[in-house]
């Protein structure tokens, strides 16, 4: 599912990329000046929808909620080939590498509450999505947040090592360990938590525990505690779109070297 900027649907294969082009743009910013192919000579039939992201840059501070139609649908268009990529896209100092491919994918035409107009995805011959983030982007992203999350104490972050586990086709289990120092007093603060994946490709977050050895440790990790608990049950989108009607099947989670997510969609 794809926001559209404007009010109406687009009547042409250049109405169509310049829509898509132009919602992207409220949320990122492109290394690709066209990022959004259109074959289509007899449109709405289109033989090719390519969005390419390689390199884009996150602009939002917070992830758009999720697109949701309501109302009677449109017929929309049929797409022979879809492709979207981005290696990478990037969220401050970390960076997500996504790939989707999709054959015989048809969208629908739909608008939300608001009006806006949606290109939803309704049906699709067969197709796969692909989400991987290396180890070292998480620990960035994790030296980030417990910066952000111990600025009031004066804390120190030295070093953070992060360690995945896989508990099943949709859930890991993550284990953090963040190196702090406070004056002249090192120590350990102990982070775990448990993610689980949906059909729409969001990691919800649970389990959020923190503990910390020493004196100093124990204060950091007390105060850090009840900031945690705001983010248990937090959805986290690994794509900034939905996959519309169509489940995911054979999700799979590998967490060998980072976090890399597939799975496959379609009939």
């Amino acid at each position: 599912m794809f926001p559209l900027a404007g009010t109406t649907f687009p009547q042409t294969a250049s109405d169509l990329a310049n829509s898509i082009r132009s919602e992207l743009a409220s949320v990122l910013a492109f290394r690709n000046g066209s990022p959004v192919v259109v074959d289509a000579p007899k449109y709405p039939k289109v033989k090719r929808l390519k969005i390419d992201l390689n390199g884009a840059r996150v602009t939002a501070k917070e992830p758009p909620p999720a697109p949701m139609p309501t109302g009677k649908r449109q017929t929309g268009i049929d797409v022979d080939q879809l492709q979207v990529s981005g290696h990478p896209i990037q969220y401050e100092t970390s960076k997500v590498n996504l790939e989707l491919e999709g054959k015989r994918v048809r969208f629908d035409f739909a608008k939300d509450k608001s009006g806006k107009p949606l290109l939803v995805l309704s049906d699709a011959a067969n197709g796969k999505v692909a989400v991987d983030v290396t180890k070292e982007d998480l620990k960035s992203l994790a030296i980030a947040i417990a910066k952000l999350a111990t600025a009031q104490q004066r804390v120190t972050i030295e070093d953070v090592d992060v360690n995945l586990t896989s508990d099943g086709s949709r859930q890991a289990s993550a284990d953090v360990r963040v190196k702090a120092k406070k004056l002249m007093v090192r120590s350990i603060i102990h982070v775990t938590g448990h993610l689980e994946f949906d059909d729409e490709l969001n990691a919800t977050i649970s389990n959020l525990t923190c503990t910390g050895d020493g004196a100093i440790g124990s204060i950091v990790s007390r105060f850090i505690q009840p900031k945690l608990k705001e983010y248990n049950g937090r959805k986290i989108p690994l794509v900034a779109f939905s996959l519309g009607d169509l489940a995911l099947r054979d999700l799979n989670i590998d967490v060998k070297d980072g976090l890399h997510v597939t799975a496959g969609f379609g009939k």
